[in-house]
């Protein structure tokens, strides 16, 4: 069986929640002796493809690239608003990098294609054009975030266009669904909103995978850290509600670690932080530090960044949205808090009790090597394919 892997960026470097699920998946595939795989990425002016990024175990697996110019423009955003048309979309179609697909295909068969988010179904009708079947792997309701954005903005101008965003985003996403053969979906949540939609259509949730770890948590560590890509608007938005809601509440002794691509380290500026901008080994960073903060306000999807560090065994204060996805008990596997309170009473309460730190981090880690293993979701991965 011939399947072909195509994303909006590079599987690697591993930088954020999106590549994250990318290179799992990717790996999934591989990883069953009944699949033939090709890897298709754009290569982008955020997410450049670097093969020495890949690591050496993909290195015989066919990996083909195409450049493609996303950056925003105020005269693209015009133009599509006044054809009435997504541009969180349009961004990600070139004629260019259609024909090098088409020259592509021509020379190579597939039985599946495999396309990573909805910002490649403008290529959809391409690979149908070849008897190729479209598997869509939704990390989100894209629409749903621009919707939580646009009520969570203060400036009327930019809820008035983020609404518009959604609204257009919303059309495009709900037409181009139908003319898939199968849906893939990270959380059951998002997996039912689809399905009431599109009852005839194959849908499954598959999440991200992550292989169990030899490292152990250092317990003794009691400070905190949040790491996450600040190009990502929901996590820019939540560490600005950590840091002007949450921090002026907390004890001047508590100390937060931040890191993170596209971090703007001179605004982060504060005596209670300490701002590493991007690093470049995540896992270490992670495993350097003691209690890890996910305070997302907004999103879509499972939270990649909570299963990451559960994965390690951290202990972990994060918010429902955070936690959205994941069927995690608040006090058993993360804290869940959603006041700017119960975030401070929550990181005092762990800031001083190792026990409950120990407690957390091991029940983290259990619980993501019972639903997420490696073996468990590629099975999955084969068994959804081969039923479309």
């Amino acid at each position: 069986m011939k399947v072909l892997h195509v994303s909006n960026k590079p599987a690697y470097p591993k930088i954020d929640g999106g590549a994250i699920a990318i290179s799992q998946l990717l790996l999934g595939l591989i990883a069953n002796d009944q699949t033939d795989v090709t890897h298709f990425t754009l290569s982008t002016h955020k997410h450049p493809f670097d093969m020495r990024n890949y690591p050496t175990a993909l290195s015989h697996q066919k990996i083909v690239n195409f450049p493609i110019n996303t950056a925003v423009s105020i005269s693209g955003a015009l133009w599509s608003l006044i054809k009435n048309e997504s541009y969180n979309v349009v961004r990600f179609y070139d004629p260019s990098v259609s024909k090098k697909m088409e020259n592509y295909l021509t020379e190579h068969s597939f039985d599946y294609v495999i396309l990573e988010s909805i910002f490649l179904l403008p290529y959809a009708e391409l690979f149908r054009s070849k008897g190729i079947k479209v598997i869509l792997r939704a990390h989100n309701v894209e629409h749903h975030i621009w919707e939580q954005q646009a009520k969570r903005c203060r400036s009327f101008l930019k809820k008035v266009y983020f609404n518009k965003l959604a609204k257009q985003l919303k059309l495009y996403e709900l037409n181009a669904l139908k003319e898939v053969d199968g849906i893939m979906v990270i959380s059951d949540q998002d997996a039912r909103y689809f399905q009431n939609l599109f009852r005839e259509k194959p849908i499954t949730t598959i999440p991200t995978s992550f292989s169990s770890v030899n490292e152990t948590s250092d317990y003794t560590k009691n400070d905190f850290y949040f790491l996450g890509a600040m190009d990502w608007t929901p996590n820019e938005e939540g560490v600005d509600w950590l840091l002007k809601k949450v921090l002026p509440m907390a004890h001047s002794s508590l100390k937060i670690h931040l890191a993170g691509k596209s971090m703007n380290c001179a605004r982060l500026s504060s005596t209670q932080i300490h701002c590493h901008g991007e690093v470049d080994d995540a896992k270490s960073f992670i495993l350097s530090h003691g209690i890890c903060l996910i305070p997302i306000q907004s999103g879509s999807g499972i939270k990649i960044k909570l299963l990451e560090n559960m994965a390690l065994g951290k202990p972990i204060i994060t918010t429902s949205e955070g936690a959205r996805g994941v069927n995690v008990i608040h006090d058993v596997h993360v804290i869940i808090a959603d006041s700017p309170k119960d975030f401070v009473d929550a990181m005092l309460e762990l800031n001083n009790n190792t026990e409950k730190r120990i407690r957390l981090g091991t029940a983290a880690r259990d619980f993501v090597i019972d639903n997420f293993s490696e073996e468990i979701i590629s099975t999955r991965i084969l068994e959804f394919i081969t039923s479309i």
